[in-house]
């Protein structure tokens, strides 16, 4: 043992049994003392026996930058050095698959990896869209070492490669899942799990899945998730030391906003406090929108330019190109000078840049969830984290939404279930069969044409599709067929059909998600990113994009490229959509015992304190604290204070009695209702027989949401959207609620 080796990481356990970093290879142990680190941190120490065993699924839990990725690849480097000793790497072939949801997360985990590795002789590839062809060329011919990719990137392999995918992972023992939260309740998180049994296929043996996180609300579901059927066998890993201090404050303001950019309004007096805040040090600002990124990116560079300092303020979000997207992660890193970076969710994971000194969140947070991994961007090592959140109220509300300052209230909820370390926790029982049809036509792809049987037994018996039984996945395949993605041939081989090529030949199939077709961004023959197609794109257009004010030269649709010019006049930002997600019951719940308790929390400023206390008095005017409808001149205005899905599911099974309802913000509107008649047609639903949710979701406007929906026939349709969009046993309590006329 050398002077420099870490005591305390080389002490036997106090059992008697060898510690984690004991059982590490003494290379990797060199790595380690090489940093001068004192010792692994708990959960690296923890993860390493059940990972180096190579036969147990892992989950590695931890805060942002809690030493994650080591945990996984420290005993994963271990078990592959020795295994490259013992000469069992002859056939070739990548060891270790690392799977994450973002290509700038992928090129970060690289530098980290390549220099864990460079002394191992274990090479690392990373492989996205943006990674040149040699490259992926290179490991094409001769596969070896760590895989970085993304799922879709992953998808296009095997079907690309096809019956080569066996040679390329015939030797795999691990697949690594970062940011594993990420996927759990989408469709993505669909593909990508039929993907680890794709890839297991191909090697034909069980290979070790170990998944990190930093945000898990629910660790059995996500064990499950992780390893079909078997995530009671899963060992879970978690940091269990206390969380760093946070340091927040919640802003409140009044006042339209001012500035509309586009699909994302933005404030100019946000603008100014941001400005005068984060001119110096390093920090983030999350909006909730690209459009939101762009705008304020571009009034805090107005505002630089204007005092003649070097601009600080970079935006960072999805469309822009690669080279801009690192420049400004470059820019946060690089600690000589101040670097403030505007965006959206794409810097929310895990992706290193260096510590900031504040995370921002401009408007109401996505979610728990969400605000807790943006808040893990700050406060590394020691030191505290530093939240600053802002939100906008409307200066003069009529309506009840407006006066109850729903905004400020939802905020509050959000910020002290953080606190509390609740987050929300993912619906994983949908049967994702829009997801289903894409990995179908990829497995019928990819094997050059198979059968019925066997897509079964790898997607649905295996637990990957879970709720397919034999009967449904029949008519699915019947479905297929009458659409043209299937054929079978007299043996009962399935090939692709017309449909089916034409959907796996186009350069979108390898995503599960939506995709909306947008066109390049050129400036003076440099890509500088892509925006979504608008017809209001024109000619002579004023445009504001990657924080810099172009006017539009030409648009070029048959190329789906648009020519722009530098100008002196800003314009709104490309019309991006948000990605909002569903308010939870959890949140709803914790918003009204806001409204009906008397504390002011110590991180709200005073203007957020007075907005607090108009929303208590407009609860308690507006009588809710007595009763859970305010009527108003065109009906009732219905608090269930219960989430998205559940109020939706309310809606329409008032609908089907004749009663118009919708959902607005937080609130159940009933147009043309009294008290009464709302009560007397809860109890009409609550005495006759429940409709069963595929029988209601056959009733619901605009079911085809997903991308593959539109094949599904009819019944198996209803099923997807009931799965998604409707909660019936939560829409009976509600309305168990308002046919009581004492709580209307």
């Amino acid at each position: 043992m050398t002077s420099t080796s870490p005591r305390s990481g080389c002490e036997p356990a106090p059992d008697g049994k060898r510690s984690g970093f004991e059982l590490l290879d003494r290379s990797v142990q060199h790595w380690v003392w090489r940093r001068r680190w004192p010792s692994l941190r708990p959960v690296q120490e923890r993860a390493v026996a059940p990972i180096l065993a190579g036969d147990t699924d892992v989950i590695v839990t931890a805060a942002t930058a809690g030493g994650k990725t080591e945990a996984a690849f420290l005993p994963i480097c271990s078990a592959l050095v020795a295994a490259g000793r013992r000469g069992t790497e002859d056939d070739g072939g990548v060891r270790a698959l690392y799977v994450s949801p973002l290509k700038a997360l992928i090129n970060d985990q690289y530098q980290r990896l390549r220099d864990l590795c460079a002394d191992l002789d274990i090479p690392v590839t990373p492989w996205h869209g943006d990674v040149a062809v040699n490259v992926k060329e290179r490991l094409r011919s001769s596969p070896d070492g760590i895989l970085l990719i993304t799922p879709e990137s992953l998808e296009a392999l095997l079907v690309l490669n096809g019956s080569g995918a066996g040679r390329m992972f015939g030797a795999l023992s691990h697949i690594v899942i970062d940011e594993l939260h990420a996927f759990l309740g989408t469709n993505r998180g669909a593909q990508l799990r039929s993907l680890m049994a794709r890839v297991e296929a191909a090697a034909g043996h069980r290979v070790a899945r170990v998944g990190l996180s930093a945000t898990l609300a629910d660790l059995g579901g996500a064990a499950e998730y992780l390893r079909p059927g078997g995530g009671d066998r899963v060992v879970i890993v978690a940091d269990e030391r206390e969380g760093r201090q946070v340091r927040l404050q919640v802003r409140g303001y009044v006042g339209d906003l001012t500035e509309d950019r586009g699909a994302g309004a933005v404030s100019a007096d946000v603008a100014d406090h941001l400005y005068r805040t984060l001119r110096r040090g390093h920090n983030m600002v999350f909006a909730n929108s690209r459009a939101g990124a762009e705008g304020y990116a571009a009034l805090l560079a107005e505002r630089a330019e204007r005092d003649r300092i070097a601009n600080p303020f970079l935006p960072h979000h999805g469309s822009l190109s690669a080279e801009l997207r690192s420049r400004a992660e470059e820019h946060l890193k690089q600690r000589s000078t101040p670097a403030t970076v505007v965006c959206t969710s794409t810097l929310e994971l895990g992706i290193d840049v260096g510590w900031v000194d504040r995370v921002v969140q401009v408007g109401v947070p996505p979610d728990v969830a969400g605000l807790r991994q943006r808040l893990g961007r700050s406060g590394r090592g020691d030191d505290p984290a530093r939240l600053l959140v802002y939100v906008t109220e409307q200066s003069r509300p009529r309506d009840p939404l407006g006066r109850l300052r729903t905004a400020l209230v939802e905020t509050v909820a959000i910020v002290d279930l953080l606190l509390r370390r609740w987050y929300e926790p993912p619906r994983l029982d949908s049967p994702d069969l829009s997801t289903l049809v894409q990995q179908i036509l990829a497995l019928v792809t990819q094997e050059h044409g198979t059968t019925a049987a066997r897509l079964y037994r790898v997607l649905c018996s295996s637990g990957v599709f879970p709720g397919v039984d034999r009967d449904a996945f029949t008519a699915l395949l019947r479905g297929m067929g009458g659409h043209g993605l299937l054929v079978q041939e007299r043996g009962g081989l399935l090939l692709l059909g017309p449909e089916g090529e034409r959907l796996v030949n186009h350069y979108s199939f390898y995503a599960a998600f939506t995709t909306v077709e947008e066109f390049e961004v050129v400036a003076s023959g440099n890509r500088i990113g892509t925006i979504p197609v608008r017809p209001s794109l024109m000619a002579g257009t004023p445009l504001t994009f990657g924080g810099a004010t172009w006017r539009v030269m030409e648009v070029d649709r048959t190329e789906a490229r648009v020519l722009v010019e530098p100008a002196s006049v800003g314009g709104p930002p490309p019309g991006f959509m948000g990605t909002e997600s569903p308010v939870s019951d959890g949140v709803r719940a914790r918003m009204r015992e806001v409204y009906t308790s008397a504390d002011s929390p110590a991180y709200l400023d005073e203007a957020a304190r007075i907005l607090l206390e108009e929303s208590r008095s407009a609860f308690r005017d507006l009588g809710l604290h007595r009763s859970s409808a305010h009527a108003y001149e065109d009906g009732l205005c219905v608090f269930t204070w219960r989430g998205d899905v559940v109020i939706d599911t309310v809606c329409q099974l008032l609908r089907r009695y004749g009663v118009a309802a919708s959902r607005a913000g937080c609130a159940l509107l009933v147009s043309d209702a009294t008290p009464e008649r709302l009560a007397e047609t809860a109890g009409r639903l609550l005495r006759d027989p429940r409709p069963e949710a595929v029988e209601l979701a056959a009733e619901a406007q605009d079911r085809a949401v997903d991308r593959y929906d539109a094949y599904l026939p009819e019944a198996l349709l209803n099923r997807a959207h009931a799965a998604r969009a409707l909660d019936v046993p939560g829409a009976f309590e509600v309305l168990a609620e308002l046919a009581d006329r004492t709580g209307v």
